[in-house]
């Protein structure tokens, strides 16, 4: 369940904020990358040489989204937009550094936190948003 939670808010970045103010914490860039590349390694499975990769890649982009998602104080839609397509990009490079079966897992294990994500409320499509 942790583990769902923590990959979608990292994948589709759609976690963000309710209705809160802007001061909820979701950790550094670092810590976010550190966590969602040791689930990864346990998830998928990561090969050894294949972690320091991902983990820069995960770093790359927590950054990325940080910079341009969280320090913004932006709407909820806002950020899910800009957030989904920061991921997009992030999953190209992902794709390059995984093997065919790790990559189907990933989409699998998406797949999965999106439907608990949904059971737990959160918006089944764009129109939800609105």
């Amino acid at each position: 369940m942790k583990f769902l939670i923590i990959l979608i808010f990292s994948l589709c970045s759609i976690m963000v904020q309710a209705q809160a103010p802007q001061s909820k914490s979701y950790g550094t860039p670092q810590e976010r990358a550190k966590l969602q590349t040791e689930k990864m390694k346990t998830a998928l499975p990561l090969r050894s040489d294949q972690f320091d990769a991902v983990y820069a890649l995960n770093l790359k982009y927590a950054e990325i989204m940080q910079k341009e998602v969280f320090d913004q104080g932006a709407s909820q839609w806002s950020m899910y937009t800009q957030g989904s397509q920061i991921n997009k990009r992030k999953e190209v490079e992902l794709k390059k550094l995984l093997s065919a079966a790790q990559f189907k897992n990933y989409e699998k294990l998406k797949a999965e936190m999106r439907k608990q994500m949904q059971k737990e409320g959160m918006p089944k499509s764009l129109d939800d948003f609105k």
